[in-house]
């Protein structure tokens, strides 16, 4: 299975990348690699979810976004051959990943020129991320960016309407959302006293995405 980002390229470029990736194969819980490894390689995800974590200035372990077939983590790799990671991923169920050798695409690049809109169609989505999140912090209230959160994750489980399980914790939807636990445990609790998030240990369960969705505005 080719990754949907390299579609971009031409039919004999996109060949070429393919047949220099990797497969590899994580369990959940296991780290595809740590906030300040060696950036060597960038992830193709193929099957699974991960969670992205980084080390914020005050010294925490916060999470910021979670990632899932179809994307690319560690794209930074790509830029230098010396870079250091920024964040750590992590596994939040059986992952499968491509995996494209940092070293091996730039050896690539040079007989290649046109394998570079690779590079920038990963910058560009990574771009996009990062402009969504910044606006929800600058704009939203903390209501609504918990809410918007858990209509994002079902989104990336690919679940539309019905019944979604979300295998991550309240702190991590804290952080994902931006906002504190204590508030961010408030927002779940008035969820659940409505019937639409049902909280476990680990896990949230919204027994109606689609109404959810209708709270999120």
């Amino acid at each position: 299975m080719e990754p949907d980002l390299l579609s971009g390229l031409p039919e004999p470029e996109r060949t070429r990348v393919a047949e220099l990736m990797v497969r590899r194969y994580f369990s959940r819980g296991e780290s595809l690699f740590h906030e300040g490894d060696a950036a060597d390689c960038v992830h193709f995800l193929v099957e699974g979810h991960v969670l992205v974590r980084r080390t914020t200035p005050a010294g925490d372990r916060a999470a910021f976004t979670v990632m899932g077939p179809g994307e690319a983590c560690g794209e930074l790799a790509l830029l230098s051959p010396d870079a250091r990671r920024t964040s750590s991923v992590q596994a939040l169920e059986p992952v499968v990943t491509l995996v494209l050798d940092a070293r091996a695409f730039t050896a690539l690049t040079v007989q290649r020129p046109e394998v570079n809109r690779l590079l920038v169609d990963l910058l560009a989505a990574r771009v996009r991320r990062l402009s969504d999140h910044l606006v929800d912090a600058l704009y939203a209230s903390v209501e609504q960016r918990v809410v918007r959160r858990l209509v994002d994750l079902c989104a990336i489980y690919g679940v539309e309407r019905g019944e979604a399980v979300l295998p991550l914790t309240q702190s991590d939807l804290a952080d994902l959302a931006g906002a504190s636990r204590p508030a961010t445990n408030r927002v779940l609790r008035g969820l659940a006293d409505q019937g639409l998030v049902v909280l476990a240990r680990g896990r949230m369960r919204l027994p109606d995405v689609a109404a959810v969705r209708a709270v999120a505005g």
